[in-house]
C-alpha cells in the first residue's frame, strides 16, 4: 500500500474534516465543546450547559458564521438510551436548531444543531435575549418536559393548564395519561387577566394619560376558530399590547409517537394540519427515509410533488376564502371552496380520503396514481389558471376596501421576522427570499423551474400577494412533473419496507405457485412480508440516530426530528410547527392598530390549530 493510499484510509476512518464552526467553537470555548458528530449528513454540536447561552450568542455574532435564526428549540428525555445518558451523564438535552443564511450555499454551514446535556440538574440559561423566537419554545420545554429557563421573561406553561403538575414528553409518563382527564377542573382557570402590561398607565398617541381596559378576543370568536384566545389591551380601541393563549387543541401528537410503528405514525400526520394533510405526509417520511439512507423511485419523488403542490393550491384556497371572508368578502370564500373541492376529488382518486388522506409511506407512496390523474389533474389547471385564480384576484387586487384594510397593516420587517422565527410566505412577505424547496431541495425539487414571490414592506397586503403567486408557481411545478413524469417504481424495491398489493398477499383458491411479486395471485411469502411489517414489534427498524427533515409546508418550514433507539417505533418524535413560531408573532404585529384589524393579521398569519398546539 503506497504513503497517498493510506493517508487517503486514515482520512477515511477518521470521518469528515469538522467546518468553520465546529473549529471556531473549539478555538473560542475549548473544553465547553464537549464532542462533535456528524450523522446522515447533519452536524450536532455538543456544549457544556452553562456555556450554552454564550455559545449561542457567539454562533449568531460571528462575521463568517451569522446563526441569525433559531429555526426550533426541544428537548429530549434520554432516560432510557442507555448509551446516550451514559455518554454525557445526563437525562435530558436541549436542542437548539440554527440556520445561516449568509452560508446558506454551503451544505456543512448553513444548518447547525446544538444540544446542551444538562448534567447539573433541570435547568438552564434562557436564550431570549439572543434568540426572541426561543420564547415560546423554553415555555413549552418547561411544560411538557419540566426543563427551566432561567432568566425567561414569561416562564408558565403554555399548552397544559398551569395547575398541571405533570410534564408529558418525559419518559416516564405513559402515553395513556395518568387519569387527568377526569380530575380536570377548568374552574380553576383563572379570572383575571395573566397579562399585566406595564401600560396600565400610559400616555397615548395625543401625550394624555389613560387607562387601559382587557378584552378576551377569542376563542369563541368565528375568526379564531374555537381554538385560539388573545387576551388584548386596548388603549380606546388602540392596541397596546397582546397576550396570545394556546393549547385548546393540543392532543399530545408527539407523544403518541412514541407508541406507534414508524409508518402507523403517517396517520397522526395528517391531523396536524388538515388543510395538507399530504405536506405532513411527505415531511415526516422524508426525516425517517434519511435516517435509513434510502431514496425513493425517480416516479415517486415526482408524485409526491405534485400532490404535495396541489395539497399547498387547496390549503391557500383555505386562506383565501377564509381570510376574505373575515374582512367582508363573502363571494370570494364560495370560489375559493369550489377550487378546493376539485382537488380532494383529485385526492380521493389517489388515496381513496378527501382530507386525511395517509397516502404517502416510508419509502414511497401507498401506490401508484390512478389512470383518470393527469386528466382530472390538466382539467383544473387549465380552468384554475384561466379562469378561476383570475376571477378571485379582479376581486380583491384593486379593491379599495381590501387595500385599505391590508396595506400598512401588521407590518413585520426581514430583521424582526428573522429573530422571531417566522418562516414560509410571511417570511417571504418580509422581502427575504428563502424557501426551503430552493434553498434546499428535496424530492427532485431542484428538476423545476418556479420563482420565489418576495414582498417589499412586510404587511398583510405582501403576505396576500406572495401567497397569490404562490399560486400559480405551484401550477407550473405540477405542470411539468406531468410533462417529465418518469416511468418505474413509485417505492423502493424492499419488502422489508413497502407494503405488498392485496393481489401479492391474498391466496386465491385453487392457485398455487412460488412466491413471484408480478404473479396475480397470492402467496405464503407476499402474507408473511405483510404480516412482518404490520405486527407490534415487527415492521420498519431505523438504525439507531437521528435525522431533522425540513420541508416548505403551505405555512413555512415543517420539520420531523426523529430518534431512534433501532425499535420499530420511534423514540422520540419532534415535529418543528411553522404556526407555532408564525402565531408567536401577533403581539409584535398587532401593537398600535385598532382592534377591527385583529381579524385581518390573524387572516395573514394563517395559523392552524392542528399544528400550533399538536
Amino acid at each position: 500500500m503506497s504513503e497517498e493510499q493510506a493517508v487517503v484510509e486514515e482520512e477515511a476512518e477518521a470521518g469528515p474534516t469538522p467546518p468553520l464552526h465546529v473549529g471556531k467553537l473549539q478555538e473560542a470555548f475549548g473544553d465547553a465543546v464537549l464532542a462533535v458528530d456528524h450523522e446522515v449528513g447533519e452536524w450536532t454540536v455538543y456544549v457544556s450547559a452553562d456555556k450554552a447561552h454564550d455559545i449561542l450568542a457567539f454562533l449568531k455574532e460571528d462575521v463568517e458564521l451569522q446563526y441569525s435564526m433559531m429555526t426550533d428549540l426541544t428537548a429530549v428525555d434520554y432516560s432510557k438510551l442507555d448509551e446516550i445518558r451514559a455518554r454525557f451523564g445526563a437525562r435530558y438535552h436541549v436542542l437548539y436548531s440554527l440556520y445561516s443564511f449568509a452560508n446558506r450555499d454551503d451544505a456543512d454551514l448553513k444548518r447547525l444543531r446544538v444540544k446542551a446535556p444538562l448534567t447539573g440538574g433541570e435547568s438552564i440559561r434562557s436564550v431570549v435575549d439572543v434568540y426572541p423566537a426561543a420564547n415560546w419554545a423554553e415555555r413549552e420545554v418547561y411544560d411538557m418536559f419540566g426543563i427551566a429557563f432561567d432568566g425567561h421573561p414569561d416562564l408558565r406553561r403554555i399548552l397544559m393548564p398551569d395547575y398541571y403538575v405533570h410534564h408529558p414528553l418525559r419518559k416516564d409518563y405513559p402515553t395513556k395519561g395518568l387519569g387527568e382527564r377526569e380530575s380536570f377542573d377548568f374552574d380553576q382557570m383563572p379570572s383575571t387577566p395573566v397579562y399585566h402590561s406595564e401600560h396600565l398607565d400610559h400616555a397615548n398617541s395625543d401625550g394624555l394619560k389613560s387607562e387601559t381596559m382587557v378584552l378576551n378576543f377569542g376563542p369563541q370568536h368565528p375568526a379564531t376558530h374555537g381554538t385560539l384566545h388573545l387576551e388584548v389591551e386596548l388603549d380606546g380601541e388602540e392596541i397596546v399590547n397582546v397576550m396570545p393563549h394556546l393549547g385548546y387543541l393540543h392532543t399530545g401528537f408527539e407523544k403518541l409517537g412514541e407508541s406507534m410503528h414508524w409508518n402507523q405514525y403517517i396517520v397522526v400526520t395528517d391531523r396536524m394540519n388538515y388543510l395538507s394533510p399530504l405536506s405532513n405526509n411527505f415531511a415526516y417520511v422524508l426525516a425517517v427515509e434519511k435516517l435509513m439512507g434510502m431514496e425513493v423511485p425517480k416516479r415517486g419523488q415526482y408524485i409526491r410533488v405534485m400532490t404535495a403542490e396541489l395539497t399547498r393550491i387547496a390549503d391557500h384556497m383555505v386562506w383565501f376564502g377564509t381570510h376574505a371572508l373575515d374582512i367582508g368578502a363573502f363571494t370570494v370564500f364560495l370560489w375559493a371552496f369550489q377550487e378546493r373541492e376539485k382537488i380532494y376529488d383529485i385526492l380521493e382518486a389517489c388515496s381513496g380520503a378527501r382530507l386525511t388522506v395517509s397516502y404517502t409511506r416510508v419509502g414511497g407512496v401507498l401506490h401508484d396514481v390512478p389512470d383518470s390523474f393527469e386528466p382530472m389533474v390538466r382539467t383544473f389547471l387549465k380552468y384554475f389558471k384561466e379562469k378561476g385564480l383570475p376571477e378571485m384576484e379582479g376581486m380583491l387586487n384593486k379593491n379599495r376596501i381590501w387595500i385599505d384594510r391590508t396595506k400598512g397593516v401588521g407590518v413585520i420587517s426581514a430583521e424582526k421576522a428573522i429573530s422571531l422565527g417566522l418562516t414560509g410566505p410571511c417570511l417571504r412577505g418580509s422581502g427575504v427570499d428563502w424557501d426551503i424547496r430552493k434553498a434546499e431541495p428535496y424530492s427532485s425539487y431542484d428538476d423545476f423551474d418556479f420563482d420565489i414571490p418576495t414582498g417589499a414592506t412586510g404587511d398583510t397586503y405582501d403576505r396576500y400577494l406572495v401567497r397569490l403567486e404562490e399560486l400559480k408557481q405551484s401550477c407550473r411545478i405540477v405542470e411539468q412533473a406531468l410533462n417529465n413524469l418518469p416511468g418505474g417504481p413509485v417505492n423502493v424495491d424492499d419488502h422489508k419496507v413497502k407494503l405488498g398489493t392485496k393481489d401479492h398477499v391474498y391466496k386465491m383458491v385453487d392457485h398455487e405457485h412460488p412466491y413471484d411479486p408480478k404473479h396475480p395471485y397470492g402467496s405464503i411469502e407476499g402474507m408473511i412480508h405483510h404480516f412482518k411489517l404490520v405486527m407490534d414489534d415487527h415492521g420498519l427498524h431505523p438504525p439507531k440516530g437521528e435525522a431533522y427533515s425540513a420541508t416548505e409546508s403551505p405555512n413555512g418550514e415543517l420539520g420531523f426530528y426523529v430518534v431512534s433507539d433501532g425499535s420499530g417505533h420511534p423514540y422520540r418524535v419532534r415535529v418543528r410547527p411553522p404556526s407555532f413560531y408564525n402565531f408567536a408573532t401577533i403581539p409584535h404585529l398587532l401593537r398600535g392598530h385598532m382592534v377591527a384589524d385583529i381579524v385581518t393579521v390573524l387572516g395573514s398569519i394563517n395559523v392552524i390549530a392542528g399544528e400550533l398546539d399538536r
